[in-house]
């Protein structure tokens, strides 16, 4: 039996790749979606946005089309992946900024994710499922060792997002059972880069606020991956039919906040006190983040990619800190920052 699923999946790969790739990528509207959905597109890559609204920083182009869908909408989702018939997904529908309504907030990470999944899993034509993870999931943890692999366990301890992806990486890897079907789960750390469209983000923080708070007297390990080692990395995935798994896509450097931000003044502030403050303000809605992020913003998680470059034979164009100041140099000369 085990031969004939073989000889499925290769004659699978065969018979997709007489076809055009065709590529549906979720959170089309997002910042990495819409720089994967551009590079992609814009390369002859026949491309399907999926959003609940579609991203005004750019206008597309002929190979690209947008498609309003919110993945929460169990049957919209299957309706759209048995009309359009894609060969391959990226999985990009997540919340990265926190929601007080915690239910939502489930609903589209980890509910959503399952529909998509679901609704991948039933259509044949797709052959590869690109899910989006973090290294958040690892956990903000005194005991973090520099370089984590990607068989450490995950541990978010109380911070949502991290929760929910080791939710929805347990589903995926418990779900997938057809044959010629290859899931990949990148556990991906923060990208940076000029296309950039929000306000805010961490590279607006670090550049441009005037205190470089402390915590429990130490500054924070990060990781940042620009946006061209981002498109690389995902054409080099998207050519490949073999691979499947789960990998680290973050640089194969990191820096301090420190590093990244020498001209600040430096205030140290106790963890505990930092967690009680932020705890009150997101109670009063006049914070953006929960406690639980402060442990992050504290205990900072370095991920090694070693597994992901050995397997695409791959070398990082830009470190943390080039990735941290080509960002803030084009950003400013873009007026976005």
């Amino acid at each position: 039996m085990k031969g004939v699923h073989i000889l499925k999946e290769r004659s699978y790969w065969r018979r997709n790749h007489t076809y055009p790739m065709k590529v549906l990528v979720t959170g089309s509207s997002g910042y990495v979606g819409m720089v994967l959905s551009r590079h992609l597109s814009e390369r002859g890559t026949e491309v399907v946005g999926l959003d609940v609204t579609e991203n005004n920083s750019w206008s597309g182009n002929a190979n690209f089309r947008f498609i309003e869908c919110d993945v929460t909408d169990r049957k919209k989702v299957k309706e759209i992946f048995e009309r359009e018939r894609p060969t391959h997904v990226i999985h990009l529908a997540y919340l990265m900024n926190p929601l007080h309504d915690v239910r939502r907030e489930y609903e589209i990470d980890v509910v959503g994710s399952r529909n998509v999944f679901e609704a991948a899993m039933g259509t044949e034509s797709v052959g590869q499922f690109i899910g989006m993870s973090s290294t958040s999931a690892y956990g903000g943890w005194p005991d973090n060792k520099l370089w984590i692999k990607e068989g450490a366990p995950l541990r978010p301890r109380g911070y949502r997002y991290g929760i929910n992806k080791k939710e929805i990486e347990e589903y995926m890897n418990g779900s997938r059972d057809r044959a010629g079907f290859k899931l990949v789960i990148l556990r991906m750390c923060t990208a940076v880069g000029p296309s950039y469209h929000k306000k805010g983000g961490v590279v607006s923080l670090l550049a441009k606020t005037p205190v470089l708070t402390k915590f429990n007297n130490r500054y924070t390990e990060v990781q940042f991956i620009h946006e061209e080692d981002l498109t690389a990395v995902f054409d080099l995935i998207l050519k490949d039919p073999d691979i499947e798994g789960t990998f680290n896509l973050a640089p194969d450097s990191y820096e301090t906040t420190r590093e990244l931000s020498k001209a600040k003044v430096s205030i140290p502030v106790p963890l505990f006190l930092m967690k009680g403050i932020t705890s009150v303000l997101w109670t009063l809605h006049l914070a953006s983040m929960r406690a639980p992020a402060i442990e992050l913003s504290t205990y900072g998680i370095v991920a090694d990619p070693k597994k992901l470059m050995k397997r695409l034979n791959f070398r990082f164009r830009y470190g943390t800190k080039e990735a941290y100041f080509h960002t803030v140099e084009e950003r400013r000369n873009r007026g976005t920052l």
